[in-house]
């Protein structure tokens, strides 16, 4: 498990410093959506998120990271579709974990109070510190009162979140494809939705369809 987490963390890090494409968060959904502890590699996706907005790099520019969301909701809503097969992958629990990265690549690209307001910070050096440590200690990244806070709360301050990034450009243009995503999620197969999911796609529909 903790080679997991590291190689995550590795990869993550590298991407949100602009040395290596978004592209690469991609290439890992497949294997980060079956490792049981997500809490773990969600806190080190949103922090990743928040850096590759702060850090100046032509790989973490906005309009790559547009790129890159539009590409997350295609993906998503194929693995809905059952367009593409999971591998020893709960559906409902893959959707959910699909659907906080979802949130959190919008939390943290939409402004900097959400993002403060969780934790998050300019420094990645704590968190470099405890992944390349031999030994890790017990309470390392993302197993700490407030990273999980901040994991669950993400959720919470997406719609919120939404309307503030869906308010400026080049994301506004972008507003209709967001619609088009969230009815095109609420008509996927039941089995592929948990009532929570279920929920926040409601709520959002509401919140754009008024923009």
């Amino acid at each position: 498990q903790n080679n997991i987490e590291k190689a995550t963390f590795m990869k993550v890090y590298l991407v949100s410093q602009g040395r290596l494409p978004l592209t690469n968060l991609s290439a890992m959904l497949d294997i980060v959506a079956g490792y049981q502890q997500k809490e773990n590699i969600l806190w080190m996706f949103l922090h990743s998120f928040y850096h590759a907005r702060i850090v100046r790099h032509e790989n973490t520019g906005v309009l790559k990271r547009m790129d890159w969301l539009l590409d997350l909701m295609g993906y998503i809503r194929n693995v809905a579709y059952k367009s593409i097969p999971l591998q020893n992958v709960d559906l409902k629990e893959c959707i959910d974990f699909l659907m906080w990265l979802f949130a959190a690549s919008v939390l943290a690209w939409a402004d900097h109070g959400a993002p403060l307001l969780l934790g998050l910070t300019a420094d990645w050096s704590l968190w470099k510190h405890r992944m390349v440590s031999p030994e890790l200690p017990e309470e390392h990244i993302g197993k700490h009162p407030t990273d999980k806070f901040a994991v669950q709360e993400t959720l919470t301050l997406l719609p919120s979140s939404l309307s503030l990034l869906l308010a400026k450009e080049p994301w506004k243009e972008q507003t209709h494809k967001f619609l088009d995503w969230l009815i095109n999620m609420m008509e996927c197969p039941k089995e592929a939705l948990s009532k929570s999911s279920m929920d926040l796609l409601k709520g959002n529909i509401f919140l754009i369809g008024s923009l």
